[in-house]
Order: C-alpha cells, then structure tokens, then sequence
C-alpha cells in the first residue's frame, strides 16, 4: 500500500497506509510546544491545548525537534523570570534578594551543626590566628585554608 496524503483538518497534514492516519507535525505545532514549554506547561496540557492526544504528544517528544522547542521554550521562560527576579532584586525588594540568593547564588541560612571535636578544633586553629587570618576566616574561607594545614 502507498503513503496517500489525506486532510482530516485544514491545519493538518496526515499520512495515512490504512487505518487511522498518522497526524504529522507541523512548524506552527512546534512554535506552539516551544511557546506552551516557555510557560510551563505539563505534556498533557500541551497535548490538549494543541488538540492532540496524549500518545500521539508522546510519540511526538521522541521526534529531535520537539525536544529542542522544549528546551528552547523552558529555558526562555526560565530566562525571562530571572530577568525579571534579578530587576527586582536590584531595584531593592529584598524578598526577591533573598530568593535570588537562595536559588541562583546556591546560598543558604540553614544553621550547620558542628561536632563538639569539631568545634574544639576550631577553637584552637582560631586561637593562632592574625588578625589578618581572622579577616580571611571572616570572609569564608576556612581555618585550614587560612593556616595551610588539614584541620
């Protein structure tokens, strides 16, 4: 049996050799996964916003070029967020500082406990240290750092 083109929708292409015709993706169809990924978007809502079911979305995905408008599309909604985090960051909201700090700078304001052993040896490594060397500690790096020795 030949391949026939045959038009279900006016806005789709289809193949079909027998059976139910395979919906061919079109370049409007990837504009739109890229542009529904952007937003975040799960695969089911893309699947229903694009009128499709979910086993043909997920047949689909498997295909190069959906993954790259995925991938596009997530990064550039990752991208205009922390655009718009880093303004407001910037501009003095001192929520999205934190924010920023917390998940863009990987810092943190847990509290680390340290082991009773632990502090004592601290303890002592601050006790021979300059000023200077203090300053250093002060700034983040470690005591063993500072002093040039495995604490």
């Amino acid at each position: 049996m030949s391949n026939t083109t045959k038009s279900i929708d006016p806005d789709r292409n289809t193949i079909s050799s027998g059976g139910r015709p395979k919906i061919q993706i079109t370049d409007r169809d990837i504009s739109q996964i890229e542009q529904f990924s952007s937003i975040g978007l799960t695969s089911k809502e893309i699947a229903s916003m694009l009128g499709i079911s979910r086993p043909t979305y997920q047949r689909w995905f498997r295909e190069p070029e959906v993954l790259s408008a995925i991938s596009r599309g997530k990064a550039q909604g990752l991208a205009l967020v922390g655009k718009a985090l880093q303004d407001k960051a910037l501009n003095g909201d001192t929520h999205a500082m934190v924010w920023y700090e917390k998940t863009r700078g990987k810092r943190t304001d847990r509290v680390e406990i340290v082991q009773q052993d632990d502090a004592e040896a601290i303890t002592r490594l601050i006790g021979v240290m300059t000023p200077e060397q203090l300053q250093r500690v002060a700034n983040g790096e470690s005591p063993s750092e500072v002093l040039g020795c495995d604490a």
